[in-house]
């Protein structure tokens, strides 16, 4: 009888345990899934996004989205440390695709129709690596031309109102010493002192960093010589101060003050400048070309990480947000460009006909500056080269000749290290 009662009692806990393992498979299978999003923020990007992602959430109750927020700076440090950890967020913003390229998900893998995720952007960021979908760009900037309206009404000088009117660099450069003369400004052009922003004078000459392969550097090249050496010639002009370039002053600070014609910068000045600037009127014109009209297109990405296991609902997020509409939403409160197809021209509170010129720029542009500029790993390894040995050009201190030849090698180095 004990016998029996045992074995009773056996079978119960046995029925018991697999109805228990059956009920915790359903519970598993429709528990939320939690999708944890590093994020930095320039100003309140992260406020647009969290309202975007509860409509998704209301949408997708199973989905959790949480963000992790942290200071730009420290964005690689903590996302490297989370991998290490063997806690790789599921999605993050990222500037810079290099450092994670390997780690990353192919989003082609897992949105409803691959081309026509892909299509669905325009030229600009590189975000397709051996046929790989590793990100979405979520804005994109252009580098442009922001004016003192007043001096130049002052001085009777037009700048271009439309794309057939865009200045030769000869006719941007009468134009600047014209408004020096005749508008009260000291200078005629502040530019950033930064590479990417240089590099927009190359690709207009013609020129670039690497050959249509990326795989050996064509920087000792006529194109580019005739570049740098306009940027110098604009330095030993008196025309751009050398306080930027040569020194630490901040051309932002500077075209503030009024005594600049013009701020070589790019379309997030839009914003900043909206409340920084009081005391004159400012707009935007086109960038002026020599053999080709371009920018070079900068911004953001959202990429998901491998080995999270919700890569599949992070890419069907990633796929949402990156809809016309959803996009155009974020962009239009953040004051930024869309590279998706059908936001070129969006309802922004502020400085719409400003963004038009600025798109108009990035249309314009060939797909060499984003692929050259999307090519990171290198980019990253140069570009202070890039950098740092013009300044030596402009002091005098190295010849154009001596620049090109230098970079071409250096690059070359850089690229035959990355293969290896």
């Amino acid at each position: 009888m004990k016998k029996m009662i045992s074995w009773l009692l056996m079978g119960a806990l046995a029925l018991g345990t697999l109805t228990g393992c059956s009920g915790g498979g359903k519970q598993a299978e429709s528990k939320e899934k939690k999708l944890d999003v590093v994020w930095f923020s320039d100003n309140k990007e992260g406020e647009s996004f969290m309202k975007l992602a509860d409509e998704y959430m209301k949408e997708h109750p199973d989905i959790k989205i949480e963000l992790i927020e942290v200071p730009y700076s420290d964005l690689e440090s903590k996302i490297k440390n989370m991998i290490n950890g063997k806690e790789a967020p599921a999605i993050a913003r990222l500037t810079n695709l290099g450092p994670f390229q390997n780690q990353l998900v192919d989003l082609g893998q897992y949105v409803s129709n691959k081309d026509e995720f892909v299509n669905s952007f325009g030229e600009g960021l590189k975000f397709v690596f051996d046929d790989k979908v590793l990100a979405a760009p979520m804005d994109v900037t252009a580098n442009g031309l922001i004016y003192n309206k007043t001096a130049f009404e002052k001085a009777g000088v037009s700048v271009p109102q439309s794309e057939d009117e865009i200045w030769t660099w000869d006719e941007w450069k009468a134009a600047m010493k014209t408004v020096m003369e005749k508008g009260g400004c000291k200078y005629g052009l502040v530019y950033d002192k930064s590479p990417q922003r240089f590099s927009t004078l190359l690709y207009q000459a013609g020129g670039g960093l690497l050959n249509k392969e990326l795989n050996a550097a064509d920087f000792n090249t006529e194109e580019n010589k005739h570049a740098i050496q306009f940027f110098k010639d604009l330095h030993d002009e008196g025309i751009v101060p050398s306080s930027v370039w040569l020194g630490s002053e901040n051309p932002n600070n500077l075209f503030r003050t009024g005594q600049v014609a013009m701020h070589f910068s790019g379309s997030w000045m839009i914003a900043n400048y909206k409340d920084q600037i009081t005391d004159f009127q400012w707009g935007v014109t086109y960038l002026p070309k020599e053999a080709v009209r371009s920018s070079v297109p900068g911004g953001k990405y959202l990429a998901a990480f491998q080995n999270t296991g919700v890569e599949k609902e992070a890419a069907e997020f990633i796929e949402w947000i990156s809809k016309a509409e959803n996009n155009a939403k974020y962009c239009e409160e953040n004051s930024y460009l869309s590279q998706v197809k059908g936001n070129e021209s969006l309802n922004y509170a502020f400085g719409k006909e400003y963004f038009n010129i600025f798109s108009k720029e990035l249309a314009a542009t060939s797909s060499r500056p984003g692929a050259e500029w999307g090519y990171q790993a290198l980019t990253g390894a140069v570009q202070g080269d890039l950098r740092d040995k013009l300044v030596e050009v402009l002091a005098g201190k190295q010849s154009v000749d001596q620049y090109t030849e230098e970079m071409d090698g250096l690059i070359n180095e850089k690229l035959k290290e990355l293969k290896e």
